[in-house]
């Protein structure tokens, strides 16, 4: 028989679990993602009730079993809702826990975050290949206005909803809501949607809550109307002109991402004839957060030139990490499999004939090789930019481009044909949900 409890229980349960543990407040909201501020509110009882994936997180960190557990989640039960209708819902989840560090994004965060405030955009489309740090940019961002701006935060991992999102109707009390009850505005993230989605019930649940704001993570824009597209590049790669220079090196940062993964492997600065490697690894791999950690990963038993040796021979050969280590960051070839089947079979040709140019270019140089005027050859480059298959190249102060490694390799090898007469490298199927007539490209407002 279960007893009613107090209204303050859980909070004392929470400072008591706390203190025997030995963390301090500001430990324990590390471990768990959540602020400081909410912690405290929790064991004050000055916030009721947390959500139940809240007091999941809480109770993994504490690493409460048994009766201890069930007394916890019992205790967070009866305590009065304060977080408003439908958050807890299934469809809902608390943003994904920052491992490691955060390198070289301080400028996109910081556009993001002036996206939603200063410009006040209420629906923004963050993309890019996979693996570039969509979702972590994201989540900085949204840690930012949720600590310092007093935003409510709404995660929805979006990957399996349907095209017309009709499962985020359960939200809908929340998101529309809990702004108006509490004078928060509301962030409501859908990371990682797969497909075109049909936009009228994100345009009612912006029409009815006048401080929501949506940002989508995906790999290309969703074309809904009034979409704010932000593309997310790689990050910045050195040129040969640096390879010997380790002081200029480390002002790239592909190349700290890089070591920061290594070092947590190896706990010592290369030696000087691997800085050479780790500059052309940077290089090979595109700057392409997912895949610098995932070759990284492979630091502990293989060298540096190993590691660049390997990839020269097979570009796929780093492109999950060891199986002790964990999942696949979905930065291979995969993810251009994917993004490729994304476009216009036009653009996808276009793409194909400039992978043939050699290093970085300009439009101009590119115009003849593409077969098309130089302001049709700057469309195409500005499609190819936002789906992240063509990156800037900035070698000599010029607006250069150059398409992007894992890009030629698996143009390279096209052999398995698309529904449309075109083809992938073997192994790589055309994404389900994936019609013919591949979406345009949209241009940002």
């Amino acid at each position: 028989m279960t007893t009613a409890i107090g209204t303050d229980q859980f909070g004392v349960l929470l400072r008591d679990h706390r203190r025997r543990s030995g963390m301090t407040q500001q430990q324990m909201a590390d471990l768990a993602t959540l602020s400081v501020r909410a912690i405290r509110d929790l064991e004050s009882g000055r916030a009721r009730r947390p959500r139940q994936e809240t007091a999941r997180l809480l109770a993994d960190v504490l690493r409460l079993t048994g009766a201890s557990r069930d007394a916890f989640h019992e205790a967070a039960r009866s305590h009065l809702p304060s977080e408003g209708p439908g958050v807890a819902g299934p469809e809902s989840c608390p943003p994904p826990a920052l491992l490691g560090t955060t390198v070289g994004r301080e400028h996109e965060i910081r556009s993001l975050i002036e996206l939603l405030t200063v410009d006040q955009q209420r629906l923004v489309s963050v993309v890019g290949l996979g693996g570039v740090g969509k979702t972590r940019i994201v989540r900085e961002a949204a840690g930012v206005l949720r600590e310092g701006h007093g935003w409510t935060v709404i995660w929805v991992q979006a990957a399996g909803l349907a095209p017309d999102l009709r499962e985020l109707r359960r939200l809908e009390p929340a998101v529309t809501g809990s702004g108006r009850a509490r004078g928060r505005d509301v962030l409501l993230v859908l990371d990682g949607l797969a497909h075109r989605v049909e936009g009228s019930l994100i345009h009612d649940l912006l029409a009815h809550g006048p401080g929501l704001r949506v940002v989508v993570t995906a790999p290309t824009p969703s074309r809904l109307a009034g979409e704010q597209v932000m593309p997310i590049a790689p990050l910045p790669v050195p040129g040969r002109a640096l390879d010997h220079d380790a002081v200029a090196l480390a002002e790239f940062s592909s190349v700290r991402l890089f070591l920061s993964h290594l070092r947590r492997l190896r706990p010592y600065a290369p030696r000087p004839a691997a800085t050479a490697a780790v500059a052309e690894l940077c290089r090979v791999l595109d700057g392409v957060p997912g895949a610098l950690e995932t070759t990284a990963a492979w630091g502990l038993v293989h060298a540096p030139e190993e590691l660049l040796h390997s990839l020269t021979r097979d570009p796929e050969r780093f492109s999950s990490p060891p199986a002790a280590w964990g999942p696949a960051s979905g930065s291979g070839c995969g993810a251009v499999a994917d993004s490729l089947a994304a476009l216009e079979p036009p653009l996808r040709e276009r793409l194909f004939a400039l992978s043939a140019l050699p290093g970085s270019w300009t439009l101009d140089e590119a115009a003849p090789l593409a077969g098309t005027s130089l302001a049709d050859t700057a469309a195409t480059v500005y499609g190819l930019l936002i789906h992240g298959l063509v990156r800037t190249a900035d070698e000599d102060g010029r607006d250069r481009f150059k398409v992007l490694h894992r890009v030629r390799s698996v143009l390279a090898g096209r052999a398995a044909p698309l529904d449309d007469g075109h083809a992938l490298p073997a192994g790589y199927a055309l994404p389900a949900g994936y019609a013919s007539a591949a979406p345009t490209v949209c241009a940002v407002a």
